[in-house]
């Protein structure tokens, strides 16, 4: 767990002055990840920062051992800032046949904590800035393989207008359709989205000494696609900032790819969005 990571990103906007911590892939199971979640927390209470993003994948799978203990986790992450969670594709199955199973109760739990919002297919406004999360569905992921017309269809259904005011920050979970630039350009939300943070990706598998010669790249997609363009890091969409966290769980989370894990850099990504200078 030494090499847990820090990596900073600047972004300029015009009205806007914001520290953002950005955590993805967390994959809670049970109480044997303690020590871990202790790591991440100590390191960010170092920190300041104004809000503490979660691209989803808080879970492993939707029911899990111990919750007390993320609960717990969570009520102190909310001591810092204010935490906005967004939702991934491992909350919404029960186990690797991935089989729709959301599990409310956990999530009503969490909804409860002070400071603390769960997006699924909803936005939070706070001041000059909105958070808006996307929840795809399992079949985007797990049967159409992230298809990009599903994503379009979906998205374009489920926020068929734009949002016109405030800075708006969209929670996605996986990058991969956003970054298309057909989707993007086919899909009204981001007609005026500045920030999109992202996860899902674990880095394509990719040890980070090899990401300035990859460039983006990544090795392997969670669906199986050889060799995909923006598997970690930034990029920009038009005029849509994209943030790709590497994740801060273990690089494979599954046993068959388990050696790269001693190679793999889990991220904690601080975001500095700052004010043009008039």
């Amino acid at each position: 767990m030494s090499n847990i990571k820090k990596l900073y990103y600047y972004i300029s906007s015009r009205n806007i002055d914001k520290r953002i911590v950005l955590l993805s892939d967390i994959h809670y199971n049970s109480k044997k990840e303690r020590l871990y979640l202790n790591k991440v927390l100590a390191k960010l209470k170092l920190e300041e920062y104004d809000y503490l993003c979660i691209s989803g994948d808080l879970l492993d799978r939707s029911r899990v051992d111990d919750e007390d203990l993320l609960i717990g986790w969570l009520k102190e992450l909310a001591k810092l800032s204010k935490v906005i969670i967004g939702i991934g594709n491992h909350e919404l199955t029960s186990d690797h046949n991935h089989l729709y199973d959301f599990n409310n109760e956990i999530y009503n739990k969490i909804k409860k904590i002070r400071n603390v919002k769960v997006l699924d297919n909803s936005d939070y406004v706070d001041g000059d800035i909105r958070f808006i999360g996307l929840t795809l569905p399992v079949d985007f992921y797990y049967k159409y393989g992230e298809n990009n017309n599903y994503f379009m269809r979906f998205v374009n259904n489920t926020f068929p207008k734009a949002y016109k005011d405030k800075y708006n920050i969209l929670l996605c979970h996986t990058p991969q359709s956003l970054t298309d630039l057909k989707t993007y350009k086919k899909t009204k939300l981001f007609e005026n989205i500045q920030l999109v943070l992202c996860g899902h990706m674990h880095a394509g598998i990719t040890p980070y000494w090899m990401r300035k010669i990859l460039n983006g790249r990544g090795l392997i997609s969670p669906s199986k696609r050889m060799f995909p363009k923006n598997a970690y890091g930034y990029t920009k969409i038009k005029n849509t900032d994209v943030v790709i966290s590497s994740g801060i769980t273990t690089a494979s989370n599954c046993n068959k790819f388990s050696f790269i894990d001693p190679f793999f850099m889990r991220e904690i990504t601080i975001i500095d969005i700052e004010k043009e200078d008039d």
